[in-house]
């Protein structure tokens, strides 16, 4: 699951006060600018709510969840919606998916398991350069899928840091060698994030939105869908990164062995709790793909993913952890280190989303779309694709996806097509920025190794953003 709270913006101090002033200063003259032709005054009011808001998520003057808390204070001072249905959305099903889900990688994370299975898949790599960048690239995907990207690069960071520095000769690490192990964690990472609903915020987010609209995604139809994209793009990623490294005869490959062994040894035999939690954990992802065949059961016809999700997390904190006292697996401060502030940053999301659709907003939007003669679906497709991946480039990819969705749900509607058709597409397409240290957390991470170069990192990016939006243009017109 992405970490948007470790997101920068791409504009800096400069953008960050300009924004603080630009946001409200459009909001204001927006609000008392008279409405267009068909549109009330309170869907207007919303549309200068939506643009402050837009403006602070992109330029992030302040906290984007604390942005996301503007719907409960503007609302029903605007006479768009009562406090009741603004604050209705903050505690919508999703929002309780995301908790149950973030607990579980918690707990994960606290016995250190994802540790453990990334450097032993990376042990299959015997030194080998080549072998040991695509260990890494699968380690981290295995372990983004249900985790944090964030979270997974910064536990494998080091771990690349350090094979790289294995084959530095005269103190100069090998810059081939330790951008590709850099680049490769990260962009693995972010990759294999779409694999699951709850691999990235920007997932849990769609499938939210999805559910409110009427048309439910399963766990195992996510997966169905997101899984081909993955499995092309990793590959893909791993070429483009190994391109300065392909007919090189690296020395040192037992150093590279001795850093990878070194850090698993250091872990120790397997313990209980990661044994009891790997439990929880494997049983919890069963029941997410198979809960359609589990809800035809006679007492489990009200089973839903976010069911599972608190279920699983609440066993946490009843298993024991098998070690000395009554500790178990997960306790409360361990679990207050979740990132809360996305739960916020949903459910501002889904109240203006909701406000969009209740002041008729979203169908005036339609309207006017509608209205566009020649612009087939695929078209549609490709620009809101395009788009969305260009601006996640500079603005969090939750932000960006939260501002579009309500608009592709528009565009859906005007045009009659399946709303997953548009929304799915722009969803996968958030997570995909690979140019830019700004773009997400695990670039950031990359680049402050010192190991990856602007230029490197914006050749591979382009490479990858191409290629991502080649793929799901070219997969939508069987994702509906």
């Amino acid at each position: 699951m992405g970490d948007v709270q470790a997101e920068e913006t791409g504009f800096g101090r400069t953008g960050r006060w300009i924004g603080l002033i630009l946001g409200p200063a459009l909001a204001i003259g927006l609000h008392f600018t008279p409405p267009p032709e068909g549109l009330s005054v309170e869907a207007w009011r919303v549309v200068s709510l939506a643009t402050l808001m837009v403006v602070w998520w992109v330029t992030e003057p302040i906290p984007i969840s604390a942005t996301a808390l503007l719907p409960l204070a503007a609302l029903p001072l605007m006479g768009a919606t009562s406090m009741r249905d603004a604050a209705a959305p903050y505690a919508d099903p999703i929002i309780f998916l995301f908790i149950g889900g973030f607990m579980l990688a918690a707990c994960v994370e606290r016995w250190r398991l994802h540790e453990r299975v990334a450097l032993s898949i990376a042990t299959l790599a015997g030194g080998r350069p080549l072998a040991l960048v695509g260990c890494f690239m699968g380690a981290a995907a295995l372990i983004s899928m249900w985790i944090s990207n964030t979270a997974t690069t910064l536990m494998l960071a080091p771990i690349a840091l350090g094979a790289a520095r294995a084959l530095a000769r005269d103190g100069k690490p090998d810059l081939a060698l330790g951008g590709a192990l850099m680049l490769g964690v990260a962009h693995a990472a972010t990759i294999a994030g779409i694999g699951t609903p709850v691999g990235s915020p920007t997932n849990l987010i769609a499938v939210g939105f999805f559910e409110r609209a009427g048309e439910p995604i399963a766990f195992v139809e996510w997966m169905s869908r997101a899984i081909p994209v993955m499995l092309i793009m990793l590959p893909l990623a791993w070429f483009l990164l190994c391109i300065p490294l392909f007919g090189r005869k690296l020395e040192q490959t037992e150093a590279l062995r001795d850093i990878v062994r070194g850090a698993l040894r250091a872990l120790g035999p397997l313990t209980k709790p990661e044994v009891r939690i790997g439990i929880v954990f494997g049983l919890v992802a069963l029941a997410w793909m198979f809960r359609l065949q589990l809800a035809e059961l006679p007492t489990l016809s009200g089973l839903t993913d976010t069911g599972i999700a608190i279920a699983g997390a609440l066993a946490l904190f009843l298993i024991p952890s098998g070690r000395a006292g009554s500790e178990k697996l997960m306790d409360w401060p361990a679990a207050e280190r979740i990132p809360w502030g996305i739960a916020i940053l949903f459910g501002g999301g889904l109240s203006l989303a909701a406000a969009m659709e209740a002041t008729g907003l979203a169908e005036w939007i339609g309207a006017q779309i509608a209205g566009m003669d020649g612009v087939s679906i695929f078209m549609l497709v490709a620009v809101l694709v395009i788009a969305t991946i260009l601006i996640s480039e500079l603005a969090s990819n939750v932000a960006t996806l939260t501002s579009m969705l309500p608009v592709v749900a528009a565009v859906a509607a005007a045009t009659n097509t399946p709303l997953q058709s548009l929304a799915f597409p722009v969803a996968i397409a958030a997570s995909f920025a690979f140019m830019l240290p700004v773009a997400t957390a695990p670039n950031a991470i990359a680049y402050s190794s010192g190991l990856v170069t602007l230029r490197r990192m914006l050749s591979v990016g382009i490479g990858l953003n191409i290629a991502a939006a080649i793929l799901i243009i070219a997969f939508a017109a069987n994702w509906d």
